[in-house]
């Protein structure tokens, strides 16, 4: 080897020693930087369960913010003069200066979609509070009472997700520079280079895991089909939460699902025995964490001591937390409670409720009923049966439970999810009423709008229209119209599979063997209290 091949070959092993000394110290930089990007916040339980993350983020928040502006055609579904993205999908909005000013059950964190990797960039995902906080609103002019843990009455988060997945999915329209001009005519501000290198990591993998999906999930709706029930038919406060499981677990369409299910409240979950309605999940927090997976968290992420955290403190909230009072929030409007009718209506109740739902007791807490925590047929009830019914409905427990590694620290009990070692009934569970009159929209598929029609005093409506309804205090539930109006939009057909309003007939059906329409209007009064 010669003189000259040598100098070459130590120059470039110096070249080579400062370039890995480069790469060491870049990461070292890029480490202790990623280290600065998340935070940890001290929350509370309320404030988790108004605010934490659950590892389901979904998106850079300065897409987030204009994403809207981009797409009004699918973010506008029934055009401007019906309002923004917040009223069309019947988002509560948020409060300015308070979590970025989002609508509420959105969260921001500093974590990746998926991994729960740090972000230097901001990104938006959905907690608890999305589905599980309402408003009451008594007249068109009432803003509405905020009410958390009541279940939304009027998200129609299936259809937002639509927009958002035919917004991802368009190449054209959205891309690092539309994103980054719109950020500037929205906020004034300019995007920094590494939200634009985050932007472009994000939407490049969105949209490749979008495509992806397409033979499992199929084309995403955008525009006026968004609004169409024959096309998306959860509407206003349900969702399909098998469905979700079903393709993010077992990797398959669940083309055929119909087993809807409404927005439930989570007051006062400490009187439950199964954390889920229809008995398939037993632990609360078994029952969060197949929620936030069905949402989008994975395995990975829902590790990360501050998401886990975020879910406990969530449980942790709606433990003791009550319902909101019927008397104390009509009061203003001059709506009272009979006294004298409803204690003959608490007679009724005890008569034909009690041992199903129980009754609250003398020093405040709730006595249970006989059959409180059992899972009754759906047969027998003779409620919609889609929800206890679908095709993996037997399979789907034991395949969830084969995703979780044997250390996960979430990993559940495999009795604590039915069908299992506790039962295989395909049915519903009784559960305590508590605040009873701000769980509408009623049965587990939301299809009976009031408690008049719940215990028969009045005929149940086969067809009616949902969105932003307010509610009927007379009736004691949401005020329908049977035509559509500018916020009355989805058509709510009883008659259509996984609708049924059906069943359910207690004390007795409608004008029925029994039947006693004075009874009825007693326990209606009685259960204004509850």
């Amino acid at each position: 080897m010669n003189a000259g091949t040598t100098l070459w070959l130590r120059r470039l092993q110096i070249a080579a020693i400062a370039l890995a000394v480069l790469l060491l110290a870049v990461t070292a930089v890029f480490l202790f930087l990623e280290g600065t990007w998340v935070k940890p916040v001290e929350r509370g339980p309320r404030e988790a369960f108004l605010y934490g993350s659950t590892g389901c983020e979904i998106m850079p928040l300065p897409v987030f913010q204009v994403l809207p502006d981009l797409f009004p055609e699918h973010f506008q579904p029934a055009g401007p003069q019906a309002g923004d993205w917040i009223d069309q999908f019947g988002f509560i909005r948020g409060r300015p200066g308070v979590n970025e000013g989002l609508p509420q059950g959105f969260a921001v964190s500093h974590y990746r979609p998926r991994s729960g990797a740090p972000s230097p960039v901001a990104f938006v995902g959905v907690n608890c509070s999305l589905c599980h906080t309402s408003t009451i609103k008594r007249s068109a002019a009432d803003p509405g009472v905020f009410v958390p843990g009541m279940g939304s009455t009027s998200l129609d988060f299936i259809a937002w997700v639509d927009a958002v997945r035919s917004a991802v999915l368009d190449e054209k329209r959205l891309t690092l520079a539309t994103i980054t001009a719109a950020y500037g005519r929205k906020t004034g501000r300019r995007l920094g280079p590494l939200d634009r290198l985050m932007i472009q990591a994000w939407l490049s993998g969105a949209r490749q895991k979008a495509k992806e999906n397409l033979p499992k999930v199929d084309a995403p709706y955008g525009g006026a089909d968004l609004r169409n029930a024959e096309l998306m038919p959860n509407g206003p406060s349900r969702t399909q939460p098998f469905r979700n499981l079903v393709r993010n677990i077992l990797d398959r369409p669940a083309a055929n699902d119909r087993a809807f299910g409404k927005f439930p409240a989570l007051y006062e979950q400490k009187n439950r025995d199964w954390g889920q309605f229809d008995g398939t999940v037993h632990n609360r927090v078994t029952r969060s964490v197949l929620a936030a997976l069905a949402v989008g968290a994975t395995l990975d992420n829902l590790v990360i001591p501050d998401i886990t955290g975020t879910v406990q403190k969530s449980i942790d909230y709606s433990l003791d937390l009550k319902g909101p009072s019927y008397q104390e929030l009509f009061r203003e409007q001059g709506v009272t409670v009979d006294a004298a009718r409803a204690e003959r209506g608490r007679a009724v109740y005890r008569a034909h409720c009690a041992s199903c739902h129980g009754e609250r007791a003398a020093d405040g807490s709730w006595a249970k009923g006989k059959g409180q925590g059992i899972v009754f047929a759906a047969d027998r009830l003779g409620t919609d049966p889609e929800r206890v019914s679908f095709r993996y409905y037997d399979t789907l427990a034991d395949s969830l439970f084969a995703q979780f590694p044997p250390k996960h620290p979430l990993r559940p009990k495999r009795e604590d999810m039915r069908p299992g070692p506790l039962g295989r009934t395909h049915g519903y569970i009784s559960y305590a009423l508590e605040s009873v009159f701000s769980r509408a929209p009623y049965f587990h598929n939301g299809s009976v709008p009031t408690l008049a029609e719940v215990i028969n005093l009045k005929p149940r409506r086969e067809v009616f229209y949902r969105g932003s309804t307010l509610y009927d205090p007379v009736d004691v539930g949401l005020a329908v119209p049977a035509a559509p109006d500018r916020v009355s939009y989805f058509r709510f057909d009883t008659r259509a599979r996984g609708n049924s309003n059906r069943g359910h007939d207690y004390p007795w059906a409608y004008q029925g063997p029994g039947w006693d329409p004075k009874a009825l209007a007693d326990l209606l009064e009685f259960l204004k209290t509850l």
